[in-house]
């Protein structure tokens, strides 16, 4: 997809130089500028957990694309095509960040994403391929549920319902033919809440 591309574009070495920032940050600055904007830099420092040369980068690569204007005193605000994009990605997918999944896995961090009608695709390629993303993008593990008003988790030979915490997140936040990414993380939170995001966008524009 040309505006997946797009947002590859943003995140990817220039001239070999590879930028401190990925593709969670890339789609957290559109979406919260989108939402929230204008936005000054210390703002988009805190709300991505990035150095102040690092959001410096990521605004100048988003203003030469043609995504985002600078105003001295507002800050960061998406032109048209920004806010088009931000948009797409919105309709792809909606991050929840941390979810609250009780002793399912005792102690350890989870994170939430929503891919938006994603089931027909992700059975065509198979769940494991998106859970194996989820891993090498940092999470120790990943939960894979289709959703729906009986949300199900694929397993090796068929499906199980999901019921309990895991049941309700999924009830609460997606619908028939959406697909619930969740990623385990017992010491590395930092990137084990970037992988969903990551691994989707991998997933989407390999």
């Amino acid at each position: 997809m040309e505006l997946l591309a797009r947002v590859k574009r943003l995140y990817q070495p220039v001239r070999g130089v590879k930028p401190s920032f990925r593709a969670y940050h890339v789609f957290l600055a559109l979406t919260s500028l989108r939402r929230e904007g204008p936005l000054g830099r210390m703002t988009l420092s805190r709300k991505l957990e990035l150095g102040e040369a690092a959001v410096k980068t990521l605004v100048r690569r988003l203003r030469d694309s043609g995504l985002a204007t600078v105003d001295r005193v507002a800050g960061v605000l998406l032109t048209e095509e920004g806010v088009e994009l931000a948009e797409f990605l919105e309709g792809l997918m909606t991050y929840l960040g941390p979810v609250e999944l009780g002793p399912i896995c005792g102690g350890c961090r989870t994170y939430g994403l929503v891919l938006r009608s994603f089931r027909g695709v992700l059975e065509s390629v198979g769940y494991l391929k998106l859970r194996d993303l989820v891993v090498r993008e940092g999470a120790d593990g990943a939960l894979i549920v289709y959703c729906g008003d009986r949300p199900v988790m694929p397993v090796s030979g068929g499906f199980e319902e999901v019921t309990g915490a895991l049941g309700e997140v999924a009830r609460r936040s997606c619908g028939s033919g959406d697909v619930l990414v969740v990623s385990i993380c017992c010491s590395n939170s930092r990137e084990c809440s970037r992988a969903p995001v990551e691994a989707a966008l991998d997933l989407l524009d390999p």
